[in-house]
């Protein structure tokens, strides 16, 4: 998810186009994690414009600096809710970017999953089809 500081321009916006996204000035995850992979994968065209001023190892480093208003960042919807229900970011809208990531259970076809495993499993699945 996009999001920024409730006081931030873009935050009245009612969608971000590709002019904006190049604009504006982000802090996003490290290069080699994930979130970033899926940051990049939806950016694809628009890389090399963009404005990456800050790359961090955390998610709560990143709400952080967005909050501060440093900036655009990007990270699991999953990680903002409580955020967005105190009013200290702005989920943003951008229609025409998929931020959508794919996850793999991966399990060995000989082994039994213990109870913790098959409801974590059943939770994860949940909160999937929920998005």
């Amino acid at each position: 998810a996009v999001f920024c500081a409730p006081t931030h321009a873009f935050a009245r916006k009612r969608a971000l186009r590709d002019e904006d996204l190049v604009q504006a000035e982000w802090i996003v995850r490290e290069k080699g994690s994930g979130t970033r992979q899926t940051f990049d994968r939806a950016m694809q065209g628009l890389l090399p414009k963009l404005r990456i001023s800050l790359a961090l190892q955390h998610t709560e480093a990143i709400k952080g600096a967005v909050e501060a208003g440093l900036g655009l960042g990007c990270v699991s919807l999953l990680a903002l809710q409580d955020a967005f229900a105190r009013g200290s970011l702005k989920l943003l809208r951008v229609p025409h970017r998929s931020f959508h990531r794919q996850f793999y259970f991966l399990r060995h076809k000989n082994a039994h999953g213990s109870a913790a495993i098959e409801r974590w499993v059943q939770l994860c699945q949940r909160l999937d089809s929920a998005n």
